[in-house]
């Protein structure tokens, strides 16, 4: 009897398979699992208006023309946005990734700046409305379909996941298999064959 080929074994195999149950799993442990319904953005990314760059939040408007010397009022940092409102003549010191305040609608890159007091800048270059700034929802908007289901989940796929918020994936459970091996020829490992 001649021996089947696999490509014939795989099909044989696969023509009685059957998708299997589901089940909810913590997305750190979803790597390498295949997803059974798709990954939507449960947020906006960034879910705020955001700086690209390391600088000062300012008005477009107030540095049209420079050199501007700005009032430096407070502090914008990832994780601890700016509570207050900026108004004309004023700046907030912010940090790449931090809440826009309100009241502002640029950033100037720390480097076309110049710090003449603790409490002051000089803004050296303009800036247009909006430059420097991440827009709300840029990477993907609230109910977004990030990733689809059948997707076998990488790591790029986790990250992004985890990105939209998403705490936990709904996966295809893992498939039990079994092996069976048969013959009088055979003997547990260790043991001694006849």
């Amino acid at each position: 009897m001649a021996l089947m080929p696999v490509e014939d074994a795989r099909a044989r195999i696969l023509q009685g398979a059957r998708r299997g149950a589901t089940e909810s799993v913590r997305l750190a442990d979803g790597l390498g699992r295949v997803l059974a319904t798709p990954v939507k953005a449960i947020r906006d990314q960034p879910p705020f208006e955001a700086s690209a760059m390391d600088g000062y939040a300012v008005k477009a408007s107030d540095v049209a023309a420079v050199p501007a010397l700005l009032r430096v009022i407070g502090i914008s940092a990832a994780g601890h946005g700016f509570k207050g409102h900026v108004t004309s003549g004023e700046a907030v010191r912010i940090f790449t990734g931090a809440p826009l305040p309100k009241g502002t609608d640029a950033v100037v890159i720390q480097e076309n700046t110049a710090v003449s007091a603790p409490s002051q800048v000089t803004i050296l270059h303009p800036v247009r409305e909006a430059q420097n700034v991440r827009s709300r929802g840029l990477d993907f908007k609230r109910g977004e379909t990030l990733l689809t289901a059948g997707t076998r989940l990488n790591a790029r796929d986790i990250g992004l996941a985890g990105a939209a918020n998403a705490g936990q994936v709904r996966v295809v459970r893992k498939p039990m298999v079994a092996v069976f091996a048969t013959g009088d020829e055979l003997v547990a490992p260790g043991g001694r064959p006849n």
